[in-house]
């Protein structure tokens, strides 16, 4: 509160964790609007070849490379915005007949300050494919995101007014066409660790949250805003065989997970056979498609143990997952920068929505007693459990039985959770209300 190349259904490397809107660059209805080769080359509006299949417009870029050519678009930005806080650039782009050689064409992106050099701000320096053997005359949707630190670097030493953004083609003699380049906005978190928020329905060419082998998930309306999350947006998953949420893009840029201890997000369970006692874990997904695990939820013993007690339907709660120190050595350090993040919750035909996905650095709340001292006073009084927050923080409370009885969301200061005498867990403590 949100890497080769992304086209359609290939799967991203780098695409980005955030939903974002987008801003239109230049679609070449009235004319080329600036655009220009800065190498050898030539580009000029021509009719669209190709109108029956995602790219219906009238006009569109012919780009006749013969030698990588560089391709700019002026760009013109909303008052107060700079490149810097976009974060991808995404267009259309479709072989045009007459070249000898289709198959993996790689672009890279790169931004200018006149109409000459490139500074490439590729993650991953442009060695990807944006495709591969392609279908001439037909349009596909491309994305290459913006190596942030690459392009603040840039940005400072500009001197020029002048903002272009360059695509290059990776062929030396290529003839194709592009349209509708826009600039994917960066969604504006107060929290630089939260990576998933679902707030807009746009999560580009690819998709950002999938389910590798059963199930599907999409963003939705949240149909539950009278509780601890409401957010307008989040996403609903329905589990078949216990199949991962993969989130590609989760590592923020310039982390590694040896950087976080856990994660936390909101859970609210729709439907299923047995909502009782799910567990979840969480890890990463290689490029080889394997699931590497290294967190989960812990008991205070540091057993694993269920994430959630018995859920109340419909109802949102908090849920915490602590990374596993035990498997640091042969899971995380192994995977530290592998930037595809994934949740599995362990119970089949589950049909439940997830929101606010965010990483923690300082442990699970609800797993990690040496953490309350910093966020909080607990301890039971009759009929109530007291808690002087020093923060703003969220409380969990289960019963010895390990169901969730209680979900808080407070502020710093002084509250006092009504309870039935018992043995609680608040936020890894045991908690006794008389």
């Amino acid at each position: 509160m949100k890497k080769i190349f992304t086209i359609l259904s290939l799967a991203a490397a780098f695409s980005m964790g955030m939903q974002a809107q987008t801003l239109l660059v230049n679609d070449f209805e009235n004319g080329d609007g600036g655009a220009y080769v800065a190498v050898d080359g030539t580009c000029e509006v021509i009719d669209n070849p190709a109108t029956d299949g995602i790219n219906n417009s009238a006009k569109a870029l012919q780009i006749n490379s013969t030698n990588f050519a560089q391709v700019g678009f002026p760009v013109n930005l909303p008052e107060g915005r700079t490149l810097a806080d976009y974060t991808a650039v995404r267009f259309q782009a479709l072989v045009l007949p007459g070249n000898s050689n289709t198959s993996w064409i790689g672009f890279n992106v790169g931004v200018s300050q006149d109409y000459e050099t490139m500074d490439l701000i590729d993650p991953t320096n442009g060695n990807g494919a944006a495709w591969g053997d392609c279908v001439e005359n037909t349009w596909i949707e491309v994305e290459l995101a913006f190596n942030e630190d690459l392009l603040n670097q840039f940005l400072a030493t500009y001197t020029s007014d002048v903002r272009n953004v360059m695509i290059k083609l990776g062929r030396a003699e290529f003839v194709y066409a592009v349209d509708n380049i826009r600039l994917v906005e960066k969604e504006m978190l107060d929290d630089p660790n939260t990576i998933f928020t679902f707030e807009t329905m746009d999560l580009g060419p690819n998709t950002r949250c999938g389910m590798p082998w059963s199930g599907s998930c999409e963003v939705v309306e949240n149909p539950y805003t009278n509780g601890i999350n409401t957010s307008a947006k989040c996403l609903e998953v329905n589990g078949v065989e216990c199949s991962p949420v993969t989130l590609a893009g989760a590592l923020p840029e310039g982390h590694t997970w040896n950087d976080y201890t856990g994660v936390k997000f909101d859970l609210c369970i729709i439907s299923g056979d047995d909502v009782a006692w799910a567990g979840i874990e969480c890890g990463v997904r290689q490029d080889s498609g394997n699931h590497v695990k290294f967190g989960g939820a812990y008991d205070e013993t540091g057993a694993e143990t269920a994430a959630y007690g018995d859920a109340l339907q419909g109802t949102w709660q908090e849920i915490t997952l602590t990374f596993n120190t035990n498997l640091y050595a042969d899971a995380i350090n192994e995977n530290a920068s592998v930037p595809t993040f994934y949740l599995r919750l362990m119970k089949n035909n589950l049909t439940y929505l997830i929101d606010n996905i965010t990483l923690t650095s300082e442990g699970g709340a609800a797993t990690t007693i040496t953490n309350n001292a910093k966020a909080a006073q607990i301890y039971g009084m009759q009929k109530a459990v007291v808690v002087n927050a020093n923060e703003a923080l969220t409380v969990n409370v289960y019963g010895i039985d390990g169901k969730l009885v209680a979900a808080r969301k407070l502020q710093a200061g002084h509250h006092e959770i009504a309870l039935e005498a018992g043995i609680y867990i608040v936020n890894g403590k045991k908690v006794v209300v008389y």
